[in-house]
């Protein structure tokens, strides 16, 4: 049986629309996506089981062959791709995607740091996996944590995007990397997502169905939604896509019956930590990925 391997990765990164851009690419007839959306086998490839991440759904991404069977059913495609968003902030996947898969070609979409933490506090709180009911204090806390020289790769450390990617442009040549602002994505997923078709050489021309945005974080509301949430904290409800069995309709009635909109972020409250945190990381971003990032800031 031929081997096939994928000829491009989303690297990440988490709570930045990696979800929608995968559900956008799916669609192209031109384009084949693993159907597992997470595999994170680079995440886990050759490391100790203690230090392993658990990929979604009932089948564990462990062996090279496991992997590319993700990609065996795929058989004209021009593109054949995956996205794990925890790629990008993993110590080592970098180099063992350039060992293994030298000629791929990479996707990065980044969101203002402090806003997608925020984002990936909300899903924690949605999966029942934060405790604390304040943002800022959560996020300042990890900060005491990694200056005691403890990993955490939660809230504050994902945000270093110039650290993360500046492994990714010093093994891959530039012209390999695809690199996305969040805030285009959410503004004009139809033209962003045509770019990406023109980077990786199938028919740009071709136009997706945008109109529905992908694992929005929200918040549990009132009894059921918090019961749904320890539902599938404990897999009880195992994460399905309701679109494929559900008409659309019924799927918003669900999602707005269990969660509810969370609140948007004090706007000045988000500058002071960028400016705290983050800018001195973001000025050599602008560098590295010549985008100018003064929105951020």
């Amino acid at each position: 049986m031929k081997v096939i391997n994928p000829n491009f990765i989303i690297i990440g990164a988490m709570k930045a629309a990696t979800t929608s851009l995968y559900t956008y690419l799916k669609q192209h007839p031109d384009i084949f996506m693993s159907s597992i959306k997470e595999p994170k086998f680079f995440n886990n490839f050759n490391k100790d089981s203690r230090f392993k991440l658990q990929g979604k759904g009932l089948i564990k991404i462990k062996t090279l062959d496991q992997y590319q069977n993700l990609f065996k059913e795929a058989i004209n495609e021009i593109a054949i791709g995956e996205a794990s968003p925890s790629y990008i902030f993993d110590e080592n996947c970098h180099i063992l995607i350039k060992k293994i898969l030298p000629k791929a070609k990479i996707i990065a979409i980044l969101r203002q740091p402090v806003e997608r933490a925020y984002s990936n506090f909300l899903h924690a709180k949605r999966a029942d996996q934060e405790k604390d009911t304040d943002f800022e204090k959560a996020f300042n806390e990890e900060d005491k944590i990694l200056k005691k020289g403890i990993k955490t790769h939660y809230y504050l450390e994902k945000g270093f995007y110039y650290k993360q990617l500046k492994k990714y442009y010093d093994v891959f040549p530039k012209e390999q990397i695809k690199i996305i602002l969040f805030e285009d994505m959410i503004k004009n997923p139809g033209e962003v997502t045509q770019e990406v078709f023109k980077f990786l050489g199938v028919d740009s021309s071709f136009i997706p169905n945008t109109s529905k945005k992908a694992n929005v974080s929200g918040v549990p509301k009132g009894y059921l939604g918090w019961s749904v949430m320890k539902l599938r904290k404990n897999n009880l409800i195992p994460d399905i896509e309701f679109g494929k069995i559900l008409p659309k309709f019924l799927v918003d009635l669900i999602l707005k019956t269990i969660y509810s909109k969370p609140k948007k972020m004090n706007k000045e409250l988000v500058k002071e930590l960028t400016r705290k945190y983050y800018l001195e990381d973001i000025k050599k971003l602008e560098k590295l990925i010549n985008q100018d990032l003064s929105t951020w800031i």
